[in-house]
């Protein structure tokens, strides 16, 4: 099985990309490539990431072409078919091109504010042919969430699922595998049920969460048929499970990542600028011997 590995990013978080470029280029093997997806604005910040198997690609290559970035904003994106496109939408919408970008089995999403600390095979993440999905019990304040509960309920909306006591699982993690014909399968459920393109319809959303809607389509729509297996353990031992104010919390976090993570989130909205925390990533990666 094919994978490549997919990080949108922006010029903010450039320096936050290059770290986790650098960690999977030493850490990670078996993917087929590492994409980082970027406005055209920010190409020439990104393009020195460009190497055997790093590439990148401007977002406007393939978005369709009623789709324009609103100029001098990194919020809004103007369309002529649809309510203006948020720009954490339309990162989702990037996601969810990805069957149409590129012709991998399967796609890696990686936040660009992830780092790898140890050496990672990403073909571990396939087992008898069927790829991992993160699916865990959601928890209960998540119930009371109104965003949250939001995105599930989107999510039977476009699927016709009636029984809400089957939205029971939270999908929303760091290293989430996706494979390339259960999106497929996903985006012409939506468009064969509403007789638009998948683009269009989630476009006119004020907001909806990508994994959410993958998880529910592959666990309660297709089941078996998905390609996947199901696991509530997750890869990556991210900041925002924990209370995270200060460099001092955040030296707290990275003492104790417990030895089954391959790697780290650090939000970059905890406003904590790479040359904060890059020595003790360092460290971290340093206990490990990369293969």
């Amino acid at each position: 099985m094919d994978i490549n590995i997919i990080t949108p990013s922006y010029k903010l978080d450039f320096e936050r990309c290059k770290v986790l470029c650098e960690s999977v280029e030493k850490f990670v093997c078996n993917y087929k490539k590492h994409l980082i997806i970027v406005d055209a604005l920010d190409y020439q910040i990104f393009k020195t990431l460009n190497s055997d198997k790093t590439e990148v690609i401007i977002k406007e290559d393939f978005l369709p072409d009623w789709l324009y970035k609103v100029p001098y904003s990194s919020r809004w994106w103007l369309s002529f078919k649809t309510l203006p496109v948020r720009g954490w939408i339309l990162q989702q919408i990037v996601k969810l091109s990805a069957a149409e970008l590129c012709d991998s089995d399967a796609f890696l999403f990686i936040d660009s504010d992830v780092a790898f600390i140890k050496p990672f095979d990403v073909m571990s993440l396939v087992i008898d042919k069927r790829a991992r999905l993160y699916s865990a019990p959601r928890k209960t304040s998540d119930y009371f969430d109104r965003r949250k509960q939001s995105w599930h309920l989107k999510a039977a909306n476009l699927f016709g699922i009636t029984d809400i006591s089957l939205l029971s699982q939270d999908y929303i993690s760091q290293l989430v595998l996706w494979r390339r014909d259960t999106l497929l399968k996903l985006l012409s459920f939506i468009e064969d049920s509403k007789q638009r393109s998948w683009k269009q319809v989630l476009c006119n959303n004020l907001d909806f969460s990508e994994y959410t809607l993958y998880g529910v389509f592959a666990e309660q729509v297709l089941r078996e048929q998905s390609g996947h297996y199901l696991t509530k353990e997750e890869l990556c031992y991210c900041s925002w499970h924990h209370e995270i104010k200060n460099s001092s919390d955040l030296s707290s976090f990275l003492a104790t990542v417990p030895p089954q993570y391959c790697s780290v989130l650090i939000q970059s909205n905890l406003k904590i600028s790479p040359p904060e925390y890059l020595e003790q990533i360092n460290q971290l990666q340093k206990s490990f011997k990369a293969d």
